[in-house]
């Protein structure tokens, strides 16, 4: 059963601190949190009260620093990732390192759009010998971005046998890499954001 801290530890490193970046849909962000997004998280408040600090005017790093001390804003962050994220997507019940790849990659790229990497992922391994030649272990998914019973299900059969996990988180950072490809050669703005998100494509085994 895979750990939600052994997960959060790494995530709690590339989402960094306070910033309100032009061009970022989701606008202020503390800790990976978009306000614009997610605009009710219980921490705002004290971020806002923290804004009379002289740290505000002194940007971003300063600021950053200022927040990390205050008392309980860090158990929020915390506590939110855990209940928002974690729990709700049933992570524990994964191979520790496809759950922390899980975990990672939908607080980055939503629900959805992780979602439906993993159904693509899981059609693409849907195959194997039986006792009448090829067949799929289980019907394909739909791409709808929904891990689901079916969804959940199909992910365990490839993990049982057929796919190991590593290999799976492999497959996984490669598909979310073409994905920060596919918005940078597209986007002239998003290409500042390119070095940080492709620090998040090393798979388990590699050199950070």
């Amino acid at each position: 059963m895979a750990d939600f801290l052994i997960a959060y530890a790494p995530l709690k490193e590339f989402e960094g601190g306070w910033c309100d970046v032009p061009g970022d849909a989701g606008g202020e962000t503390y800790a990976g949190i978009a306000r614009n997004f997610f605009p009710d998280w219980r921490g705002w408040p004290l971020i806002d009260a923290a804004k009379s600090h002289s740290s505000h005017s002194r940007g971003a790093r300063a600021f950053s620093r200022h927040l990390a001390a205050l008392p309980g804003l860090a158990d929020l962050v915390r506590d939110w990732y855990r209940v928002e994220w974690w729990e709700r997507m049933r992570l524990g019940q994964f191979p520790q390192i496809v759950a922390d790849e899980l975990f990672e990659q939908a607080v980055n790229l939503g629900r959805g759009g992780s979602g439906r990497y993993v159904q693509r992922l899981c059609n693409a391994f849907n195959r194997r010998r039986g006792p009448r030649g090829e067949e799929r272990i289980f019907p394909d998914l739909a791409e709808d971005g929904c891990l689901g019973p079916k969804s959940l299900s199909a992910m365990a059969k490839l993990l049982s046998g057929r796919v190991s996990a590593a290999v799976f988180v492999h497959a996984l950072n490669g598909l979310q890499l073409a994905h920060y490809v596919g918005l940078g050669s597209k986007n002239f703005e998003h290409r500042k954001f390119m070095d940080g998100w492709l620090t998040r494509t090393c798979c388990p085994t590699e050199a950070h």
